[in-house]
């Protein structure tokens, strides 16, 4: 096998960046160690604290991290037969090792050889302002404070997450790399769709634009295609033949190196309704007034509140509409969105009511007319966004006009 496989890497000096900023925040909060617990759940959002150290992820792998104060950090995957190819895919971590036992016996092994039986320990994947369940297994939890009776075990609530909320110069050129691919994905769209052709080829088609410039699975593509489709997309497409009238709505989560990005676009096949197109031009509007008020320095509520605003004043309703973080997970720092807003006003205070250059988000709009088929149907827009010291930039380039495919 090559010793070095051809996929996207980071620096050493940005792996030095993210250790020592991480280890600063250890020594703040007096933890020996982490324990980050890499879950290939929800699109692989659960991985991305671990990967943030230890970049080993994609293709739903575990990354179950032993982060200490001082030394080498381990990485735990699934298999031993996978070993050998994370060591050749990044140059971050070299102890790589694969599960012994039950995870918990893993980590615990390590922490022992690290004489860390009695430490102090913080961990992610318990309940936190970001994720109030948390999704590390009880059973897990249960047999490591069993096998660590005398550690203390420490919950990392959002540490990880403010760390991760402002990217490096490194980060953001991955996160436009992904946003060039949901250019690539949506290109596609337009080219493949029409009627007579079934969803399913169309979602492939794109799918497999993204995976064939580089792109990294497991990613969130929502999708609906219907003459009057909801007004957020489902997850999945149907084996049936679009039709002439039918809109397609999507949400994709372009991602490359681990990053996501986020765009939404509503496309009609042929000739669309004068209110569907109207409910479009008011997630443009919605679209460009947060755009003028986004910038460094600038109140995020106050900003998101005059984007609400519009959106009321064109005579519509939010199905989905805010803002949140987007790096190696989606719904990261910062967030605020009116459809969730009770949550994200309490993450709002933890973070900051305020932009600042480096953070990059998803500012989605999908919206509804109450007054139009009982507003059972809608459209949906989405860009990234990137807050620079000049302002708010888009990181896709593709057209934001209402997307009218000829049947």
């Amino acid at each position: 096998m090559r010793g070095k496989l051809e996929l996207l890497r980071l620096s050493l000096a940005e792996r030095d960046r993210r250790w020592i900023a991480t280890r600063r925040e250890m020594e703040a909060r007096g933890l020996d160690c982490l324990v980050l617990w890499g879950w290939p759940a929800v699109w692989d959002f659960c991985t991305a604290n671990a990967r943030y150290l230890a970049p080993i992820g994609g293709n739903a792998e575990f990354n179950v991290l032993v982060f200490p104060l001082q030394g080498e950090p381990t990485s735990f995957v699934m298999m031993p037969t996978f070993i050998e190819g994370w060591r050749a895919a990044q140059d971050w971590v070299s102890d790589v090792r694969s599960r012994q036992g039950t995870w918990a016996d893993s980590v615990v092994g390590r922490l022992r050889e690290l004489g860390l039986a009695k430490g102090r320990i913080g961990m992610d994947g318990l309940a936190g302002p970001l994720d109030p369940d948390g999704w590390l297994p009880h059973s897990v939890f249960q047999r490591f404070r069993e096998l660590m009776p005398d550690a203390e075990l420490v919950n990392l609530d959002d540490m990880m997450e403010r760390l991760r909320a402002v990217k490096s110069e490194e980060e953001l050129g991955l996160l436009a790399r992904a946003a060039k691919l949901g250019d690539i994905m949506l290109k596609t769209c337009r080219e493949v769709a029409k009627p007579g052709v079934r969803e399913s080829e169309v979602y492939g088609a794109m799918m497999e634009a993204m995976l064939a410039n580089g792109g990294e699975e497991p990613t969130l593509f929502l999708w609906a295609c219907d003459a009057l489709p909801y007004p957020h997309p489902f997850r999945l497409p149907t084996t049936r033949k679009i039709a002439h009238g039918d809109l397609i709505i999507c949400e994709i989560h372009p991602k490359i190196g681990g990053y996501y990005t986020h765009v939404e676009r509503t496309f009609a096949i042929g000739r669309a309704l004068p209110q569907q197109h109207r409910i479009y031009e008011g997630c443009i509007a919605a679209y460009e007034e947060g755009m003028k008020n986004f910038g460094p320095g600038r109140a995020i509520s106050t900003a998101m509140d005059r984007v609400r605003d519009v959106i009321r004043e064109w005579g519509l309703e939010i199905c989905e509409t805010g803002i949140h973080g987007h790096g190696l997970a989606s719904l990261e720092y910062p967030r605020y969105r009116h459809h969730a807003i009770q949550a994200d006003r309490s993450a709002l205070q933890r973070l900051g009511d305020v932009f600042r250059p480096g953070m990059v988000f998803a500012f989605n709009i999908d919206l509804y007319d109450p007054k139009f088929h009982d507003g059972k149907t809608g459209c949906v827009f989405a860009e990234t966004v990137v807050i620079t010291e000049t302002g708010a930039h888009r990181l896709h380039e593709h057209p934001i006009d209402f997307q009218t495919i000829a049947a």
